[in-house]
């Protein structure tokens, strides 16, 4: 299901998949995983997911325990 907020759409999909086939999943649609920009848009996708547990666009692959972006950003506190 398709959600828009703030100019931006968000899916919601119910199909059960780890974080990188859903990230090529969403590519493959020409998206890709959320970057959370604000604690406004956070809580935009906890209602929108029921609180369900979802993949967000954040990965620590590259450097364990280096948190970057799916964008290459690096993850801040705020």
């Amino acid at each position: 299901k398709w959600n828009y907020y703030q100019s931006n759409h968000y899916f919601i999909s119910s199909e059960k998949k780890n974080w990188t086939e859903s990230r090529r999943y969403c590519m493959e649609r020409g998206a890709d995983l959320i970057i959370i920009n604000n604690r406004e848009e956070q809580n935009f996708l906890k209602e929108i997911s029921s609180n369900a547990a979802v993949w967000i666009g954040l990965t620590d692959t590259d450097v364990e325990g280096t948190w970057k972006w799916v964008d290459g950003s690096t993850l801040t506190s705020g």
